[in-house]
């Protein structure tokens, strides 16, 4: 965990589309589309294996998304892959207990009980959809049920309610309405760091608290709000 900390900036989730930008011998570097980022308009760049990546995949239609913290996908050919909360599909609509999707390695099924259409968004959903992840360990990169990084955990909670928002801290503080501390509601995020760069954030509860994914000592927690001399501020992205 220590290692990723100079190595890895985000992950990209099973069937995230990407748009190629290089290739250097079996690497890719790579801009994930729904992860906006200053550093590339095309989405947050990378590199990664070319051997995880997959062409023709067909994402359009009707999807559902993985609410659960983990879920099988079961390929036709008996293979599974274990997939993350956030994870979404397109599904062929037939009625059974497990639901028929399409990904990029070929057709499958996944548990009913394990999908679900995007959430509505509100600041009592954006807070208990956070709070599923009490406890899991804070992870640089991370933007799974495997491990969050702060920025992480708060967009991959957005993205649940149909909301794309950009990926780290800084451009999260610099997109949103600014919200004043005496005018905060639930789901609005709360900014640390430099006046130059906010380095931190974090989902605000309500009444005093916040969820946040601190740092690589600690797991997703649900803690007073610190109003430090760090404090940036807030911003809204919810509507109403």
């Amino acid at each position: 965990r220590v290692w990723l900390d100079a190595h890895v900036q985000t992950q990209a989730l099973y069937a995230q589309t990407v748009t190629v930008l290089a290739r250097s011998g079996g690497w890719a570097k790579v801009a994930v589309r729904d992860e906006p980022d200053p550093q590339d308009p095309h989405g947050y760049p990378g590199w990664l294996p070319v051997a995880q990546l997959r062409a023709g995949f067909d994402a359009t239609g009707p999807s559902l998304t993985v609410v659960a913290r983990t879920a099988v996908l079961r390929l036709t050919s008996g293979r599974p892959i274990a997939l993350s909360y956030g994870t979404r599909l397109p599904i062929v609509p037939l009625a059974s207990e497990r639901t028929i999707v399409r990904s990029p390695d070929g057709v499958g099924t996944i548990a009913k009980a394990a999908l679900a259409p995007s959430l509505h968004p509100s600041g009592a959903s954006i807070v208990a959809q956070a709070k599923r992840f009490l406890g899991l360990h804070y992870l640089w990169g991370g933007l799974s049920a495997w491990g969050f990084d702060c920025s992480g955990l708060v967009w991959d909670v957005f993205r649940m309610h149909g909301l794309t928002i950009p990926r780290d801290a800084d451009p999260q503080f610099h997109h949103g309405t600014a919200v004043r501390r005496a005018q905060l509601r639930a789901g609005d995020l709360l900014f640390w760091g430099s006046p130059s760069y906010a380095d931190h954030v974090a989902i605000y509860a309500g009444n005093g608290l916040m969820v946040e994914a601190p740092d690589s000592a600690h797991s997703v927690r649900i803690v007073p709000v610190r109003w430090d001399r760090y404090y940036l501020g807030a911003r809204r992205y919810l509507n109403g």
